[in-house]
């Protein structure tokens, strides 16, 4: 696409011309991904919709002394947390559910990924239960900070730390047990 000069040869900002810059008649050059109908550019990648784009977060659950233990694994986003929902809230129906949330092992999580977490202390307290978040990223914990959600959640460095911190919880420490925020 030719530059947009004024009469006087200056070249036009796109906020000064009157036409756009791509109309429909004018193909935008550069921009085509290479793969089809499924593909998309990003930088000098392209994806194809056939391989996994990065690492997919995953859930483990297992039996740690009395408590259920869920380990929350790579990136959280809105897929993962589609997909674990169901499960994660069958963890949540038993007579005061005693839940360990691990995120030691997560490289990010997005807004769904910390709804759903708030959405399982919820449940969890409700049940009568106690819910313990145990983290130690800096990124993740800035994050949590950022969006108060350090205040719900109250995460612990360690595991250690939620069993002193389940132990301390009548004292109001770090662990909820049977109260909402």
């Amino acid at each position: 696409m030719a530059p947009h000069p004024d009469e006087s040869g200056r070249r036009l900002s796109s906020t000064e011309r009157e036409e756009p810059c791509v109309t429909a008649d004018e193909p935008m050059t550069g921009h085509e991904p290479s793969g089809g109908d499924e593909a998309w550019a990003a930088g000098d990648e392209v994806w194809d919709g056939d391989e996994e784009m990065g690492p997919a977060g995953t859930v483990l659950t297992r039996t740690e002394h009395g408590r259920t233990v869920v380990e929350l694994q790579g990136e959280i986003d809105l897929a993962v947390v589609l997909d674990t929902t169901p499960q994660l809230y069958a963890l949540t129906t038993a007579p005061a559910p005693q839940l360990v949330a691990d995120l030691r092992p997560v490289t990010f999580i997005d807004c769904s990924g910390l709804a759903l977490l708030v959405d399982i202390r919820s449940r969890v307290l409700a049940s009568g239960g106690r819910f313990t978040m145990v983290c130690a990223d800096p990124r993740v914990l800035r994050l949590l900070r950022i969006t108060g959600l350090d205040e719900v959640l109250t995460p612990v460095p360690s595991p250690d730390g939620s069993r002193q911190a389940a132990a301390g919880a009548a004292d109001g420490e770090a662990t909820d047990r049977g109260r909402e925020s």
